[in-house]
Formats: structure tokens, C-alpha cells, sequence
């Protein structure tokens, strides 16, 4: 009978092959047609990937990025990857900001493709982390989008500095939890290695790994669900994976000796600090009501700039009620499911603990920073699955009430309600993420940079870039020497421009940069001296020093001095203001110097003078840069 049937089989396969091709058979048997699964990752991966696109597109350079690109130039070697700034210790960023100051200096095409591959490579990590929990199903499209389309990522994910940050840790999360459940199902300890190796590869992202040690603790229980939560049971699951325990506190213990070992005074680490019960409860309800929460749904409604959330109170409670609904109904459908809640509360606490000692001196708004709970979109993405299916292996998943509902309600009834809110929260999620591509756009230092660049390029060779603070905010005062003209421009400088920018102290003649970033031959304006006496060059030395009276006292303030003068031959002098001292080189015959002075009062002095040296000065000038005529 087995043979009569495997003919007949036999026969109507050669039968169905040697039929003429329809346009039906042809549908039916197209690639995209015959895995479905397949075709809707490649589908909200294309979408994803567009969106994106469109965001990086209008997005630029920003604040941090400019100082560690001006860093990379700076430096180089191990000392250079491994410093701590600002608290964070992260090797691979600071690997790719030296590739990219190196090879494509404030180039946002280059960044933006690298960008966009490192979004797509860490969507396919995802990707693959969900089918190894829960296998090639259908239904793990709808946390894949979640973590696709989520506007929580899509200021880190578009900012540089904060993208090298969250898009290896994320990966690295999303890598080490993968061979973690490999490892839980099957044993094998080569899932150890790699889960150990992506561990450590988030090590070199950034710090905030060390919350995957406590989280990936309550996570193992979610994914052994026939685990009991009991003295015994759990010493025998533990001692059953003890291996990869036994890694992760040997790299934990050796990643915190080395950040300790590497922490200096000045490098941010002193900066933190436990903040107080009043601050730490602020930003916690801030970050989880405000921000996390209406992110799960697809907010934030609208933004403020910097990637600020900015939802109407309204949005929010909604969201809230939402949230309640969906913990409360998967604690009624779904068996053990607190255990993955538990997980992801303990990664979010945790988040918000490391970001509230190194952060919080800026004020509980600072959780209203979506990049601060990036990375705990990945843990959200799991524990959403884990409510919608089964583990891979899992029996009898459901509580009685959701076997109830489901034998109650058709399939197409639960399809269709399902479908429906996915398509809500997708809905809002793509006005979110529209809003912040309007946001993107606005980029006020996009010109003044590119000016920049191409001024300094043009710059005749005998020009000299005069350093000081930037007369725009597109770095700013907070990261001190780094808002310097000659730190901002040392990137697209030559090695003997920068090398000349980072030493000259005066200028005979200088370049200034403007507020629309062009570079322009300067002069001062300000605080004069009075006409110069009658048959007379000018102010002469008397006792080594001239004396240069002005016409109203100056301020205690940073001021640009110039001081023409008239000399016999080259010689080393001090140019003075109140307390302010600067050496400088007077040249032969008729010339004018300037520099930077911090200092004060009615008049300003040339000191120091070799004996018997013939110096006239003219005129001093004493105050802020002007364009020359």
C-alpha cells in the first residue's frame, strides 16, 4: 500500500512539474511567496531602513561629535582608546571616531551610511535573538517591529556620539542573550564563548553593559519556565549553567578592575555622585511615565529640540492605562510571565541608576532624554514576545482564562482585534517619528560648519587663524578648550595648519571666524587710545616699558588687544593688560600684533623691553574681533 501511495505521489509531482506555468503558479511559487515569515522581516526592515534614511538625511553633526572628532586627531594608541571621558569607557567608539576623523573628517554622507549599516546589522542581531527564543513563527514580526519602528531610538540611533554608544551596546545585548538562551536549551559551551565574547564587545561600547548582569539573572528564569521559583530548583538550574556564570563574573570582575585602574581625576568620574531620594524619584517618574512608557505605544506625541519628549499630559495617561492593561492581561494569560516582567523592571532600574549618578547634576529633565532608555527598547522587545508565544520547547504556556478566550473567540475575531491595535500603534509611532524627522532638519550649525571647512581650505598661506571661543554655540563653553576656533577646525586642518593653531599666542596677521563661519581677515574694535601726541610717532620706552594710556577703563574680561607699533629691530617683549601678561615678538619696522588677553584697567603696557631697544607704539585697541576694511 506504502508503494502504491509513494507512486501516486511520484506521479503527481512529475504531473504538477510538467504543467505549463500560470501567472497563479508562478505567485504561488515566488521566494517572497513561499516564506512569509521572511518576506515580512525584509518588509519592516525595508520600511525601517527608509525611515531612518530620511531622518539621517537632514540630521548633522552635533555638540559631542565635533570635540571627539577633534580628539581623534589628537591622539592615538591604547592610552587614547581606553581613557574614561566623562565617565564613559568606550574603546569602540573612539576606534570608529579615529576612522572616521582620519579618513572622512565631517563628511555626514560617510557617517550617515555608517550609521544606517550599523542600524541594519543590529536589526538582523535582533532579528535573530527573537527566532532563537521563540523559532520562525509569524508572529514575531510584531516585536520585531516594535523594536524597528520605536521612536525611543531614533534620537541615539541619528546622533552620532549617542548612536556608537547605543547601537554596539544593543547589539551586544542582543548577541550575548542570543547564545544565552542557545546555551540554556542546548548546553553547549560554545554558546558560553560567544555569549562571553559579545558580553565583553559590550564592555567596549559602553558601561552601561554591566546592567545585562543582574538583568540576564531574572531573564534566565523567564526562559525556564518550568524552573520553580524554590531553593532547590534553582540551585540545580544554576548548577547546570554554572559555566556561563562562572564567565560572566570573571569578565564582570576584570571590566571594573580595568575602568577603576583607568579612572583619573578630571576624566568625569568625579562627577558622580547618588543623587537624593527627592532628585532619584523625580527623574525615575519622569523617565518611566513620561518617556519609556508612552514610547511603548509609539510616543512620544511631539519633541522638544534635542530630543526632548514632549507628549500632552493627556497622551500620556493614556498610555499609562494601556500599560496597566497589558501587564494585568498577560498576568492572566500567560503563565510565569512576571518572572519576564521582573526582567525587563530590573533592566530599566538599573539604567535609570546609572544614568542618575553620572547625569542627574544636570536636573531630573534629563529624563525626558529618550537616549537614555534606548537600550531598553531590546529587553522590551523580548518580554512583548514572550506575552504573544511560546519559548521555543515550551508547553501548556497559557492559563486556563486564555484557553477559555480563545476556544470562545474565532481566530479571525483575535487576528482581527490584534492586527487592529498593531496598526495603532504603528499609526502613532510613524506620527512620532515624523515629528522628529521635522525636528532633524533643524539643523542651525549645518551651514556655519560647511563654511567653516571650505573658508579654511581657501585660506591664503600666510593667514593666521586667530584662536578663541566659537562665536556660535555649535560646541559650546560647556566642553571648555575643545569650543576653541582652533579645536573646532582641526579636523579638516592640515598637520602644520593645526600644529600652527594650536601654538600661536599672537597674530600679525589673523583670520578670524564669523557667526556665519567664514574665515575673514581681522581687526578690533573697542577701547581706543587717544590720538597719539603731536610731532611725536607715538608712546616711546621709558625704563624698558611704553606706557599706553586708554580712553575708558576696561573690565575684567577676555579681551583681543592690538597694538601697532613702529621698531628698530625685531625684539622679544610682554604685552600687558592689568593682570594679564603675554609675550610676544616685535618685528622690525612698521607692524601690529594681536592676542588674547584676560585682564583689566586704563591702560596696556609693553614691558620687558632689551635695553637701549627703539620701540614707538602708535595705538592700542582693546576689545572684540571686527571684520578688516
Amino acid at each position: 500500500m506504502s508503494s502504491v501511495s509513494s507512486a501516486g505521489a511520484q506521479a503527481s509531482e512529475e504531473t504538477h512539474a510538467a504543467e505549463p506555468a500560470t501567472a497563479g503558479n508562478t505567485a504561488s511559487n515566488h521566494w517572497l511567496a513561499r516564506d512569509p515569515v521572511r518576506t515580512g522581516f525584509l518588509l519592516v526592515l525595508l520600511i525601517t531602513l527608509g525611515i531612518r534614511f530620511t531622518i539621517l538625511k537632514a540630521s548633522f553633526f552635533s555638540y559631542d561629535d565635533y570635540v571627539l572628532t577633534t580628539k581623534a586627531v589628537e591622539n592615538h594608541g591604547w592610552g587614547y582608546l581606553t581613557e574614561i571621558g566623562t565617565g564613559h569607557f568606550s574603546p569602540f567608539a573612539l576606534a570608529v571616531m579615529w576612522l572616521l576623523a582620519h579618513l572622512a573628517p565631517w563628511n555626514w554622507g560617510a557617517t550617515a551610511v555608517l550609521l544606517i549599516l550599523g542600524q541594519l546589522a543590529v536589526a538582523v542581531l535582533v532579528w535573530r535573538l527573537l527566532t532563537e527564543i521563540f523559532g520562525r513563527r509569524l508572529l514575531i514580526l510584531a516585536p520585531f517591529a516594535v523594536y524597528c519602528l520605536s521612536p525611543l531610538t531614533a534620537p541615539a540611533f541619528t546622533w552620532l556620539a549617542a548612536a556608537l554608544a547605543a547601537l554596539p551596546l544593543i547589539g551586544a545585548l542582543a548577541g550575548a542573550l542570543r547564545h544565552h538562551a542557545r546555551y540554556l536549551r542546548l548546553g553547549n559551551g560554545r554558546d558560553v564563548v560567544l555569549a562571553t565574547l559579545w558580553v565583553i564587545f559590550g564592555m567596549a561600547s559602553f558601561e552601561k553593559i554591566v546592567i545585562y548582569f543582574p538583568f540576564v539573572v531574572v531573564l534566565t528564569l523567564a526562559l525556564s519556565p518550568g524552573t520553580i521559583i524554590a531553593p532547590r530548583p534553582l540551585l540545580a538550574l544554576f548548577s547546570r549553567t554554572r559555566l556561563i556564570w562562572i564567565s560572566y563574573l570573571a569578565t564582570g570582575f576584570a571590566y571594573v578592575t580595568l575602568y577603576l585602574a583607568r579612572s583619573r581625576s578630571g576624566d568625569g568620574t568625579g562627577l558622580m555622585a547618588l543623587p537624593s531620594a527627592g532628585q532619584s524619584r523625580e527623574f525615575v517618574n519622569i523617565s518611566v511615565l513620561r518617556t519609556f512608557v508612552p514610547g511603548v505605544f509609539g510616543g512620544p506625541w511631539a519633541w522638544l529640540p534635542q530630543g526632548l519628549v514632549n507628549s500632552p499630559p493627556a497622551f500620556e495617561r493614556v498610555c499609562w492605562i494601556l500599560a496597566l492593561g497589558v501587564v494585568g492581561g498577560s498576568l492572566m494569560l500567560r503563565r510565569r510571565i512576571g518572572r519576564a516582567w521582573a526582567s525587563l523592571a530590573v533592566y530599566l532600574l538599573g539604567s535609570l541608576v546609572v544614568i542618575g549618578v553620572s547625569r542627574l547634576q544636570y536636573g531630573a529633565w534629563t529624563g525626558l532624554a529618550t537616549r537614555y532608555v534606548t537600550d531598553a527598547v531590546l529587553p522590551l522587545t523580548v518580554v512583548l514576545g514572550i506575552c504573544l508565544m511560546p519559548l521555543c520547547g515550551e508547553v501548556n504556556a497559557w492559563l486556563p482564562l486564555a484557553r477559555s478566550v480563545s476556544r470562545r473567540l474565532p481566530r479571525p475575531v483575535l487576528a482581527g482585534v490584534g492586527s487592529a491595535a498593531a496598526l495603532v500603534v504603528v499609526a502613532v509611532a510613524l506620527h512620532s517619528l515624523n515629528g522628529f524627522a521635522t525636528l532633524a532638519t533643524t539643523t542651525p550649525y549645518r551651514t556655519f560648519t560647511v563654511n567653516a571647512q571650505e573658508s579654511l581650505a581657501r585660506l591664503p598661506a600666510s593667514a593666521q587663524v586667530y584662536d578663541q571661543p566659537l562665536p556660535v554655540a555649535v560646541v559650546g563653553p560647556l566642553f571648555g578648550e575643545y569650543n576653541l576656533t582652533s579645536r573646532f577646525l582641526a579636523p579638516v586642518a592640515t598637520a602644520e595648519r593645526r600644529h600652527e593653531m594650536y601654538a600661536l599666542r599672537s597674530y600679525t596677521n589673523p583670520y578670524y571666524l564669523t557667526q556665519d563661519g567664514h574665515l575673514v581677515p581681522m581687526t578690533v574694535v573697542g577701547l581706543r587710545s587717544p590720538a597719539r601726541p603731536r610731532g611725536r610717532c607715538g608712546w616711546t620706552a621709558q625704563a624698558g616699558q611704553v606706557v599706553v594710556p586708554l580712553t575708558d577703563a576696561a573690565y575684567e574680561w577676555t579681551w583681543t588687544v592690538r597694538v601697532g607699533y613702529l621698531a628698530a629691530r625685531d625684539t622679544p617683549t610682554t604685552i600687558v593688560l592689568g593682570i594679564g601678561r603675554t609675550p610676544v615678538q616685535l618685528h622690525k619696522g612698521l607692524g601690529e600684533v594681536f592676542l588674547r588677553i584676560l585682564g583689566s584697567g586704563r591702560e596696556v603696557r609693553v614691558e620687558e623691553l632689551d635695553p637701549g631697544t627703539d620701540v614707538c607704539v602708535g595705538d592700542v585697541e582693546v576689545g572684540t574681533p571686527a571684520p578688516k576694511k
